[in-house]
């Protein structure tokens, strides 16, 4: 005899046998016969409910081996664990087939079809499936109190903060209390293996297709963190042939062989002994938003890179073995107590260390391999510049291409013999590049329509005097100007608010709870506040022509105009206040970017024409004329649709994380992409040092 079973009961009947097991805490098969003899009363609809839910064959029980578990590479169910583990299969399948078997007249259990096909199987009522479950009910009569303290341990590990699914969602959400609410919704709702639930009290639900992901303002589990279900509860999923895995992103990175250079090459010497990853990072880290936050030193580059390498599983102590030379020679700061190693002293060394160096048919093939490595915008080291063979080869990067200069990063690349590139400056985030909030925040407008993180110093002082201003006097602007770098306190300890937060931790919060960033210049054109923003997702505000193609090889000038917004400087000054240096600074020279940042903004093209002229005081009178007078940046920032803030935010979750300094080698973050570019540049290498006129 069979049964049809109706899903749309479902919820009625799991509610009412959820409900009626708790009270009685008998078996599944005394509390429905339990059930089939309560009053009169009830017993219609009960057995109305009764014939609809065993209308269709329930699915087949199958009893899994002691050692069995299916690897699912489809996304269509979970890897069963063996009993006691946390396995979503598990809880899934216990709670589906919770339900009891249905009686016949014989008194032998209904026929059960295993999902997805239609064969059955008679389970007689003394089978030892059904006298198992007798005995557990009976043993889970008495509750321990140490057993359900453990079991809440239990669900607090099952369920997880900051994770949310996606994939097979069973019906439109519904708004929820608590996460708990979202669960209970799960649990009786059929088919249902996963739920979300997030802050804004929206519960989604899905099926065993879910799959998970980092999410700030999510709590999501499985619908039953039951670690005790039984063997003969679980539906085993067929098997699924496996592809063959992946070579994992670290077991292809780059093999790196680290110069052992003595102390005297790092900051004279003077460097404290800096090996802990705090050390290194400005930790431990601080909890924000969900988010780990670091105090790192923005002229520190360098020495997360060094111990990032020295640390590395790919690192490699024979050179005939390399694909990457590291040289760790780098100062933080220029004065007499930490002065630069000379060029020769250098040279030295690594001839010293690595006597091939001087075989010229081994440089021609390796010297393009090696990285040199300075923390400065500008006073950079002098053996950065060293035009001798083979170091003219050497790839070189410091945290800014320009420094001081008006014309930007050509006046640091044309006609040189090596590849120089502008490295991000470390940021407060250092986690794993897939969380990256970049990423993960959500998408819209946020708390505030725009912030400012700094003080009114630098080249582009009147700038940001004007910025602070504006926000000053506008509700819809945040700002946080107390930082310990840039008020002078580097080296003491970090400033804390009454609320126990760093300098950082502030300044990244209300990054994250802002939709644009401002990002004026300060001492130097780019500022380690920018890296900060693209990383943790707030829309950046730039001012200067220069910075729109300065990021090779991270991201194009293309990907970066889809991330940030582009204001020129005289826009927010007007015809009487000064501007800086770089607003007054040449165009490109080369006729291709040009035509290229004419293309990407197209509103700008007067702003491009104007900086064409020859002479800076001629480029200036002609931006005046642009910008006679003055505009508000809330003004031009509320201008923005929800639909365009949503699309800068996609864009900026593309390329943001790029610039991530991670703590390990396991995503392709800022350091391996700067390791894949040096190895595939060996040809494109040695066509520039022929090329170039400087020797």
């Amino acid at each position: 005899m069979k049964f049809r079973f109706n899903q749309q009961l479902t919820p009625v009947i799991c509610g009412a046998l959820v409900g009626l097991l708790a009270v009685v805490k008998l078996s599944p098969r005394a509390a429905r016969d339990e059930l089939l003899t309560s009053s009169s009363e009830a017993e219609e609809s009960i057995n109305a409910a009764k014939e609809a839910l065993f209308s269709q064959p329930l699915p087949q029980p199958r009893l899994p081996s002691q050692d069995r578990s299916v690897d699912n590479s489809a996304n269509v169910g979970r890897r069963v664990q063996p009993q006691g583990e946390s396995s979503r299969s598990l809880s899934q399948s216990a709670q589906q087939l919770r339900r009891p078997p249905p009686v016949s007249q014989s008194g032998s259990a209904g026929a059960a079809t295993a999902p997805g096909t239609h064969d059955t199987v008679s389970v007689s009522e003394g089978s030892p499936m059904l006298q198992a479950a007798g005995s557990q009910s009976q043993e889970q009569s008495v509750r321990d109190p140490a057993q359900e303290a453990e079991e809440a341990l239990q669900d607090e590990k099952c369920v997880k903060k900051h994770e949310g699914r996606s994939g097979g969602e069973l019906e439109s959400p519904s708004k929820e209390k608590t996460y708990k609410a979202c669960r209970k919704r799960c649990l009786c709702l059929d088919g249902c293996h996963y739920w979300t639930y997030w802050t804004d009290g929206n519960c989604h639900v899905f099926d065993n297709r879910a799959t998970s992901f980092p999410a700030l303002d999510a709590t999501s589990g499985p619908a039953s963190c039951n670690k005790r279900a039984r063997k003969e509860d679980l539906v085993i999923p067929p098997d699924i042939p496996r592809a063959a895995p992946a070579p994992s992103i670290q077991a292809t990175m780059p093999k790196v062989y680290v110069y052992e250079l003595p102390d005297k090459f790092r900051n004279y010497g003077r460097t404290p002994d800096c090996k802990s990853v705090d050390c290194v990072f400005g930790g431990p880290p601080e909890s924000v938003l969900g988010v780990d936050i670091w105090s790192s030193n923005q002229f520190h580059m360098p020495l997360l890179l060094h111990w990032r390498f020295e640390n590395s599983p790919r690192r490699t102590l024979d050179i005939d073995e390399a694909d990457v030379f590291v040289v760790p020679a780098y100062n933080f700061k220029l004065e007499k107590e930490t002065p630069c190693a000379t060029p020769e002293e250098v040279k030295k060394a690594l001839i010293e260390l690595n006597p091939r160096l001087k075989n010229r048919q081994w440089a021609k093939a390796k010297a393009s391999r090696h990285l040199l490595m300075d923390a400065r915008g500008w006073e950079t080291c002098n053996y950065m510049w060293e035009f001798s063979w083979p170091f003219r080869l050497f790839h070189r990067i410091n945290i800014e291409l320009n420094g001081m200069l008006a014309d930007g990063p050509e006046g640091w690349t044309d006609n040189k013999p090596w590849f120089w590139y502008q490295f991000p400056y470390p940021s407060v985030y250092h986690g794993p590049v897939e969380s990256a909030p970049a990423k993960m925040r959500p998408r819209g407008p946020a708390r505030y329509l725009w912030c400012f993180s700094g003080t009114g110093r630098g080249q582009a002082g009147y700038l940001r005097q004007m910025i602070m201003l504006e926000c000053n006097k506008c509700n819809r602007c945040a700002k946080e100007t107390s930082i310990a770098e840039v008020n002078g306190r580097i080296g003491e300890e970090v400033g804390r608010d009454s609320k126990g937060l760093s300098d950082y931790a502030r300044l990244a919060k209300l990054k994250m709870q802002s939709t644009f960033c401002i990002e004026p210049p300060g001492d130097t054109i780019t500022r380690k506040s920018l890296i900060d923003s693209m990383n943790l997702g707030c829309i950046p505000v730039i001012f200067e022509h220069q910075e729109l193609d300065m990021f090779e090889p991270f991201f194009t000038a293309e990907e970066f105009a889809a991330a940030v917004v582009y204001i020129p400087e005289v826009q927010l000054i007007g015809e009487n206040g000064p501007l800086s240096l770089w607003a007054k600074g040449p165009g490109t020279k080369h006729r291709t970017l040009e035509k290229r940042l004419r293309t990407l903004y197209p509103a700008q093209g007067a702003i491009f024409d104007a900086v064409k002229h020859p002479e800076e005081s001629g480029r200036e009178e002609e931006l005046r004329k642009v910008h006679p007078k003055r505009s508000k940046l809330v003004d031009i920032l509320k201008t923005f649709s929800p639909e365009e803030i949503k699309k800068k935010q996609e864009a900026l979750a593309e390329i943001g994380p790029r610039l991530v300094v991670s703590l390990d080698d396991s995503g392709r973050d800022a350091v391996r992409i700067l390791l894949d570019t040096i190895v595939s540049n060996d040809e494109a290498a040695r066509e520039r040092e022929a090329k170039s006129t400087l020797k």
